[in-house]
Parts: C-alpha cells; sequence; structure tokens
C-alpha cells in the first residue's frame, strides 16, 4: 500500500508539476483516439471486404463445381444424341445396331452399357451381347422419350459402390420417333469434381438430387446411406434454384458459412458449407496483426509524445529557471537560443527584457545612491553645522558651564542620530541571513508590547490586545519579526499626537480545499490616527518617502525594512486607511502545523 500511495503521490506530481508530461499526455490521448479509430474503422471495413470476398469466393466455386457437373452431364447427353442418329440410319438391322452400341461403351467409359428398344419397349440391341435382352430398364424412360425429351433417372448405386444413372434419349428418323436409345451413365466423373472441392478442415462440399437425397460427398459412407439432406436451409434454397452465398447455423447451433448453385437440367444441387471461424480466419490474423500494429504504434506514440513533450518544454523550463534567478537578483546570465521558432523568438524576447532589466536596475541603483547621498547630505549639513559651531566655540567657551551643558547634551545627541541613520540604510541594503526558529506567535507579541506599554501611556494612548484562541507557531527570526512589530507600533504612535486608540489582534485562518493543513496567520495592528491618502497607500512602503505619519523625523526607512523582513519570512504585508479614520496595517505569515503536544 505504501508503494502504491508512494507511486499515485510521484505520477500526481509529475503531472501537476511537468509541464512536458501534460503535453505528451494530451499527444498520447490525440494518438491513441486517431490510432483506435482507425483500428475500428479498418477492422470494420476489411472485415466485411473479407467476409465478401470468402461468400463471393463460395459462390463462385459452387458455380463453377455445378456447371462443370452440368458439362459432364451434357456430354453424355450429347454423346447419346450422336449414336441415335447413326442408329436412325442402320435401323432396324439389329447386328448393325449392337456393333455401335458396343463402340460407344468401349469408346466413351463414362457409359457402362447401352440398349435399343422399340416404341413398343422391346429390346433390339445391347452392348452386352447375350445379356442385354434381359435388361429391366425404368419405364418412364419410355414414356419420356416418346415425348421427344431426355430422361434422367435417379442415382443408383451398384453393388461395385459405383454410382450411376440411366440415362434414355429417342432414336428419330425423318422426324418420325422410331425407338429409344437407353444406357447408364458412370457418376464417378462427378464424384471427382466433388471431391476436387477443399474448404480446409472443418469444410465439406456434396452434391443433392432433385428430391434431397445426397449424390455425392468426400464421405462415401453417407453417400452409400443415400441421407436425405432436405430439411437443411441451403439444400432447400438449392433445389428452388437460388444461387447464394449466406451466413447460416446448422441443426447443432454452429454458425457456418454456406454457397450454393443448382445443376442447370437435372435438377440436382451443389452444396459448399465451412464453420465461420475457420472461413474468417485471415480476418481474425488480419485483427491479431493490425492489433499488433496499433500496440507498436501507440509505444511509437508515447515515445514521441515524451520526446516532443519535452523538446517544447525544456526551453520553457529553462526560461521558467532563469526568472527564478533573476528573481533572487542575477541579471548577468542569458539564455542560449538556436531556435527559428515562435519560443525561440520567446526566448529572445526575454533576453532583451533581461538586460533592459540589468539597466533599468543600475539606473535605480545610481538613482538610489544619487537620493541617498542627497538626504545624507541634507541630513548631515545642518547636524555637521551645528556640531562644527559648537567645535569651534569650545577652546574658548569651555570653561562656562551652560556651554559645556549644551555641548554634552546635543553632540551625543547628534552622534546617534548619524548612528541610528547609518544603521537604517545597513539594514535595508543588506541581505541579512534569519536565524529561523519555531516561535510562539501569541507570546512574541505579549513580550514586544510590554516594550511599548509606557512609551503608549506617555503618549495618551490606549491599548487593546486580542491575541488567537489557540496556539500559533511560525518559523521565524523572533529578533527581525519584533522588529517589524515595534515599526508599526511606533509608527501607530507618530500618527496619533494627541493620543487615540491601538488595537493588535491575531487570527488563524484555513484554507479550504487542503484539509485545513495549510494555514495562515494574520496580524493586525489597528489605529486612530491621521490617515493616509489613497496616492500614499503604494508609496509608504518605498525607501526614503516621509508620510504625513512620520513625526519623528526619521529617514522613512523603517517601513520599507518592515516590509523587507515580512517578505523574508513568505509573508505579505499591506496597508486600509482612509484620511481622519486612522490605519489598519496587516500581516499575513505562513503558520506551521501545530503537533500533538501543542495541543
Amino acid at each position: 500500500m505504501k508503494i502504491k500511495r508512494r507511486l499515485s503521490r510521484f505520477l500526481l506530481h509529475l503531472f501537476y508539476r511537468k509541464l512536458w508530461v501534460k503535453i505528451a499526455i494530451v499527444l498520447f490521448v490525440i494518438v491513441t483516439i486517431s490510432l483506435a479509430l482507425m483500428w475500428v474503422l479498418l477492422i470494420n471495413t476489411s472485415s466485411r471486404a473479407l467476409k465478401d470476398s470468402v461468400l463471393n469466393n463460395y459462390k463462385e466455386i459452387a458455380s463453377r463445381s455445378a456447371y462443370q457437373i452440368s458439362l459432364y452431364m451434357g456430354r453424355a447427353e450429347d454423346i447419346l444424341n450422336a449414336t441415335q442418329a447413326i442408329l436412325s440410319v442402320v435401323y432396324p438391322a439389329v447386328w448393325k445396331q449392337e456393333t455401335v452400341l458396343v463402340e460407344l461403351v468401349l469408346n466413351q467409359p463414362i457409359f457402362m452399357r447401352a440398349v435399343s428398344v422399340d416404341l413398343e419397349g422391346n429390346i433390339i440391341a445391347s452392348s452386352e451381347l447375350g445379356r442385354g435382352l434381359k435388361w429391366e430398364y425404368p419405364p418412364e424412360a419410355l414414356l419420356k422419350t416418346r415425348e421427344r425429351k431426355t430422361y434422367i433417372s435417379e442415382v443408383k448405386i451398384l453393388n461395385n459402390n459405383i454410382p450411376y444413372v440411366t440415362m434414355a434419349v429417342p432414336i428419330k428418323k425423318m422426324g418420325q420417333v422410331i425407338g429409344v436409345l437407353i444406357a447408364d451413365v458412370n457418376l464417378r466423373g462427378v464424384w471427382d469434381i466433388v471431391d476436387n472441392i477443399r474448404l480446409g478442415k472443418s469444410g465439406s462440399a456434396f452434391l443433392v438430387s432433385q428430391d434431397g437425397t445426397l449424390i455425392a460427398r468426400q464421405d462415401k459412407k453417407e453417400v452409400l446411406k443415400k441421407i436425405s439432406l432436405s430439411s437443411e436451409k441451403n439444400v432447400q434454397a438449392v433445389l428452388s434454384g437460388k444461387t447464394e452465398a449466406v451466413e447460416i447455423a446448422d441443426s447443432y447451433g454452429k454458425k457456418l458459412v454456406s454457397a450454393y448453385a443448382p445443376v442447370v437440367g437435372l435438377n440436382w444441387g451443389v452444396v459448399l458449407q465451412q464453420r465461420q471461424e475457420e472461413a474468417y480466419l485471415f480476418s481474425g490474423i488480419l485483427k491479431t496483426q493490425s492489433l499488433i500494429i496499433i500496440i507498436l504504434s501507440e509505444i511509437v506514440a508515447v515515445l514521441a509524445s515524451i520526446f516532443l513533450g519535452q523538446r517544447l518544454t525544456r526551453p520553457i523550463e529553462t526560461l521558467l529557471d532563469r526568472i527564478k534567478s533573476i528573481s533572487e537578483g542575477d541579471l548577468e546570465e542569458r539564455i542560449k537560443i538556436k531556435r527559428r521558432d515562435e519560443i525561440g523568438e520567446l526566448i529572445r524576447s526575454f533576453n532583451n527584457m533581461t538586460l533592459k532589466l540589468k539597466q533599468s536596475r543600475d539606473q535605480i541603483r545610481l538613482s538610489a545612491v544619487g537620493v541617498t547621498a542627497s538626504w545624507i547630505a541634507h541630513e548631515l549639513k545642518n547636524s555637521l553645522m551645528v556640531v562644527k559651531s559648537f567645535v569651534q566655540l569650545f577652546p574658548s567657551e569651555h570653561a562656562h558651564k551652560r556651554f559645556v551643558e549644551k555641548f554634552s547634551k546635543l553632540v551625543p545627541e547628534e552622534i546617534r542620530r548619524w548612528e541610528r541613520m547609518l544603521n537604517e540604510l545597513s539594514d535595508l541594503s543588506s541581505q541579512v541571513e534569519l536565524n529561523v526558529s519555531r516561535t510562539d506567535l501569541n507570546m512574541l507579541l505579549s513580550s514586544t508590547l510590554e516594550i511599548t506599554e509606557e512609551k503608549l501611556k506617555e503618549k495618551n494612548i490606549t491599548f487593546n490586545y486580542i491575541p488567537c484562541n489557540e496556539k500559533i507557531y511560525v518559523m521565524a527570526d523572533s529578533d527581525r519579526l519584533k522588529q517589524v512589530f515595534l515599526n508599526l507600533i511606533f509608527n501607530a504612535m507618530n500618527a496619533m499626537p494627541d493620543g487615540g486608540s491601538l488595537t493588535v489582534s491575531v487570527d488563524l485562518l484555513r484554507n479550504e480545499g487542503l484539509n485545513n493543513l495549510q494555514r495562515t496567520v494574520e496580524i493586525r495592528i489597528k489605529d486612530t490616527g491621521i490617515g493616509l491618502s489613497p496616492g500614499e497607500h503604494n508609496k509608504i512602503f518605498e525607501p526614503f518617502y516621509t508620510h504625513s505619519r512620520n513625526r519623528n523625523g526619521g529617514m522613512g526607512l523603517g517601513l520599507a525594512i518592515s516590509r523587507k523582513i515580512v517578505q523574508q519570512h513568505r509573508g505579505s504585508i499591506d496597508v486600509e486607511s482612509e484620511i481622519g479614520k486612522g490605519a489598519i496595517f496587516i500581516i499575513r505569515l505562513p503558520a506551521e502545523i501545530p503537533s500533538v503536544t501543542d495541543v
């Protein structure tokens, strides 16, 4: 569980903190959706095309096989018609007819035997000399041929398992039917046609007669049993004269692909069938191969997304690092860039901006130095003139007690003022390291207010302290933070020369949405002094700005130093004020999460 939590935190950190991860995820999602849609469309289209191709192919096989069987039987009929023409010439000479019939059987192995019959049904000649006169032919043969039609019997099987049919054609002379030529036609050739149809392991092809009886199939045992398939849907369809390729289910519920075509002129039907999973096997292979291609494409997309994301965000990360260094005061370094795109233009503009900032900072520093020098010169000029006068008069007036008293009072006071000026300048210009420790804010404020208590009474200022109801800890340099509070309290005293009221309150704020773990402490220092004009709100924290509330003759650095110290503590300081209605200085600092021992 710990590993999962750490992993989830790490992934969340990556997602929320790393721009390249977000870009990579967006690119990955776009590519994934595109590939998925393409795969679905490709598979659906290819599956339909493949199924149509398989069905059309099977339909073509069935039609071609039916045509070959039709040609086979048509050839037998054509040979018999040619033979009957010869018989009509030699008719009624028996020995000549027998010669023709024997040559027919010997030269055409498709015929097993043949006889000529008169219109009364009497056998005149036979290819089986001495035996044919005893042959019992189907009575329907005589009736059919009298009507000038070709007769074909149902399929029969000899004792040697040879399939055959009896075929009869009329013997015509001068347009008149004078007899009948009857022959047994060997169907081994038809079996060979059906046997040559190969449809994989589960596929089969068979031939049915006009009543649905199985005539030919690879499994000859079923043929010899004369099984009837008239109940099968595909058999019923082919016997009705349809040529189709369809998807059906057999009597066991197995899904099949079936194609069928009728044999023209015989009312027979050729039927092909195969299990769908085997018939569409290539479709499954295509899906698998397509899926592998998609997965490989996804891997490439992930790598490309990461590469593009990092390529796009690396300059931005460099830019962010440079911004951080600029915020710390480093304006010297420049970002090296060779790109010619928008990001390159952005970084070049940023470098130009940094250069201008450096130039502006140098100008501001020079200006600040000038302002500081002018102010120091102004302040020291008057003070030095006083000190100079006393020093010049000291040799001649040192014996006078009143002069010595003035000298002893004014000169040290001016020196202390010089020292205070230098200390304030040092605090403003230097970056003093904070001595940070866990500090009880209520106790720090209480000790600070004790220092100013007597001074507040002297100024006729009533004081009210509203601490927080719970313990508040901050990570702070207590001495530096105390200096901020003292600066603000003295600033409030100066704003109330005729007395007034000072209120210091502490409150704890909790940020919503983070389980109240991140907290902010707010310190308000409110006075009833002369207040500030709207234009002074943003100026009072600037160095050397002496506002209307500053009546102690200082350099105007107290609030600037206070703001610098608060910012070093990762906090903020603001002011709310109106002329004649006093002012409220608001300090906000990050508070520490309380521990069990603090409760």
